[in-house]
């Protein structure tokens, strides 16, 4: 049986985020007659961890901020990691970051650690990148370390070749699982139009917004409903400037409350320049929404024919396209059923039995 250790990386920083989902699925369903899995860590607020998987962990109410809290998490958590690393037993270790604290640990003891890279998002939009975040030099120094990569998607494989030079016999592709949700909210709003996520720079939702405003002024009921943090002020200036500031609305969702966004959304829209893989868009296939996608990136490799595209560079193609598909309810459906077959192939089973190959080879 092998031993995989994990680290606390990730789980102490996010409460919730596609990078712990990832991480909980994966460790929580791997085979139990051929693998163990431990993540050393004492204190813990992760979602998935806590909630979905139902693992208790320690935690403290204060200070009611959770970035302070996590803080205090960071200093205990690391220490157990880095014990860990140094002095337990295990045959694999698949860090959750990219922070290489571990490196010298892993090296000296003659392990092995595997890599899974998102997405190439900062390398690819390095003027985003705060001028004291280590994230792209941590990254290429893993890459270059480590045993075997893992990459989301074939597009994320192709930013690691052509940014950093590493050779491709050293990354496989794992496509993200969807895990469906089991409890779904009521319905929360009327004739919208959803929007889930991060809404900064390359996410491309101001000019997106520009470019459909028309649609919102010639059908007065239609809304846009976002999740993700709430509007900023500049955000909201905007939106006075458009005069669409009626038809703005921000929710804090919870899975629930984001599955039933989706089921009665007249479509979910993706309108990003870059994405590593976007589980967006298996949520919607899962929920039976219709997908109105950029044609860049990974989309085309992850929605295939599943989904209505548009050129995220060209307003009058987002235009036209959302118009399309809110004009017509048969292309709706039709979207609707080629989504419910595409999900299929992306199953959480699927990303776990294609990790544990890695696993077994190394």
């Amino acid at each position: 049986m092998k031993k995989i250790l994990y680290d606390e990386q990730m789980f102490t920083f996010q409460r919730f985020g596609g990078v712990t989902r990832y991480f909980a699925d994966l460790i929580y369903n791997l085979p139990a007659e051929e693998f163990v899995a431990d993540i050393p860590m004492i204190f813990c607020e992760n979602h998935y961890v806590t909630e979905t998987y139902g693992n208790e962990y320690k935690r403290f109410s204060f200070p009611a901020n959770y970035r302070l809290r996590r803080r205090i998490y960071s200093l205990f958590n690391r220490s157990a990691s880095k014990n860990a690393v140094k002095h337990s037993d295990y045959d694999i270790f698949h860090p959750t970051y990219y922070n290489p604290y571990f490196l010298k640990s892993v090296k000296e003891r003659g392990k092995q650690f595997v890599l899974t890279i998102h997405d190439m998002t900062f390398e690819r939009y390095p003027q985003n990148v705060l001028f004291y975040d280590n994230t792209i030099r941590n990254k290429k120094r893993l890459i270059t370390e480590a045993d075997h990569i893992i990459a989301v998607s074939e597009n994320t494989k192709r930013d690691i070749v052509e940014i950093l030079g590493t050779d491709p016999s050293k990354i496989s592709v794992v496509h993200h699982g969807y895990r469906p949700v089991t409890t779904v909210a009521p319905k929360l709003f009327d004739h919208y139009v959803l929007y889930v996520g991060e809404r900064k720079g390359y996410k491309n939702f101001l000019p997106w917004l520009s470019a459909i405003s028309p649609l919102l002024h010639l059908d007065r009921n239609l809304k846009i409903v976002c999740t993700g943090a709430p509007f900023t002020g500049s955000e909201l200036k905007q939106f006075a400037g458009w005069g669409v500031s009626d038809r703005m609305i921000h929710i804090s969702a919870n899975d629930a409350q984001i599955a039933s966004l989706y089921r009665h959304a007249l479509c979910f829209v993706f309108p990003s320049h870059y994405e590593g893989f976007g589980i967006p868009i298996l949520e919607a296939f899962h929920n039976n929404c219709p997908v109105c996608l950029s044609n860049a990136s990974c989309f085309p490799e992850v929605a295939g024919n599943a989904a209505i595209y548009f050129n995220p560079g060209d307003a009058h193609s987002m235009h036209d396209t959302l118009k399309e598909i809110l004009a017509s309810k048969p292309l709706r459906k039709e979207l609707q059923q080629k989504g419910a077959q595409r999900c299929k192939e992306f199953s959480l089973e699927r990303m776990v039995e294609e990790t544990c190959n890695i696993y077994r080879k190394m």
